[in-house]
């Protein structure tokens, strides 16, 4: 049985915990001096650096391995550590080898203390990361094209209605907190006589159509717009920094560019029109529901006067 207070022993047991950890650490320690060259390395470190053996790395620097740049950074880190005293603890480093290869490391760095406790150096380990980091960006990307087919309306290619509610609460927020007269406005339209117009050419030219007035929508607003297909044969448009005149003359250009020419289905051309409201927000009355109610009562309004009209 071993007497773990005799100094033999210790001495003993400290060498075999230093070489265990140099030879079979999966993670990579390293110590270095104050001017950050390596005094110390594991095998899995020497590994890394492409080294040889530890005698070939002592008295180099992360600068013999790595980028400049990133050298610098793991320099200026253990510039603070040293400084401070303060160790680092679980820090992501990124490794740009070229364009089609990063490496990840979750590394901690810490300040190393002499006998009589004044820092001398650092030292530090690190994990590869780069497998998990890539999962986490493919996760993060299906994530994000998840989010994307719960707000895009599959027929038309334009966001849905449950996008719209979204996007006009985040301008309300924006809006109301502004101090000058800035504002924005919606656009809500549908087409004329949808229900005749099925009942005659077919449900699936009545989704052609529904996806010609999708591409006009997109083609008569600017890139900061945003349009909706919000059910059926309707739609929006949310336009920021536009004030209600201005949204007028975009829902006029949309209405008449929808009437200026026949639909063509086969070998017929069906003449279409549609119908607009418009409404600017209102900062005294910033629930979302009243700018959205104020067109709905424009668009019904264009409804009940002919038709193929807008109206504010």
């Amino acid at each position: 049985m071993m007497d773990f207070n005799d100094p033999a022993t210790r001495e003993k047991i400290d060498k075999i915990v230093i070489d265990t950890i140099r030879k079979y650490s999966t993670d990579t320690v390293y110590f270095k001096d104050r001017d950050s060259r390596f005094v110390w390395n594991s095998l899995g470190h020497i590994q890394q650096l492409g080294a040889k053996s530890p005698e070939e790395v002592l008295g180099k620097t992360d600068f013999d391995y790595f980028p400049k740049d990133f050298a610098q950074s793991a320099r200026e880190t253990e510039l603070t550590i040293m400084q401070t005293g303060v160790p680092i603890i679980n820090m992501i480093e990124e490794l740009v080898l070229d364009d089609d290869n990063i490496k990840y490391y979750m590394c901690s760095k810490y300040p190393l203390y002499d006998d009589d406790g004044r820092i001398i150096g650092t030292w530090g380990s690190s994990k590869d990361v780069t497998d998990q980091k890539n999962l986490e960006k493919e996760l993060q990307i299906s994530y994000s094209k998840m989010e994307l087919l719960t707000r895009v309306d599959d027929l038309s290619g334009l966001y849905n209605r449950r996008y719209l509610y979204e996007e006009l609460e985040k301008y309300a927020s924006m809006y109301v907190e502004r101090e000058d007269n800035s504002t924005f406005s919606i656009i809500v339209l549908d087409l004329d006589d949808m229900k005749f117009f099925n009942d005659q050419n077919g449900q699936q030219n009545g989704d052609l159509l529904l996806r010609y007035v999708a591409d006009i929508l997109l083609t008569n607003t600017r890139k900061a717009d945003t349009c909706f297909r919000t059910g059926g044969d309707e739609f929006a448009v949310v336009l920021p920094d536009t004030d209600k005149v201005a949204a007028l003359a975009v829902a006029k250009k949309i209405i008449k560019q929808i009437s200026s020419e026949p639909f063509a289905i086969e070998t017929k051309r069906v003449s279409i029109s549609g119908s607009a409201g418009v409404a600017a927000f209102n900062k005294n009355d910033p629930d979302i529901t009243d700018i959205l109610s104020r067109a709905e009562r424009k668009l019904n309004k264009s409804k009940r006067e002919g038709k193929n009209q807008v109206s504010v």
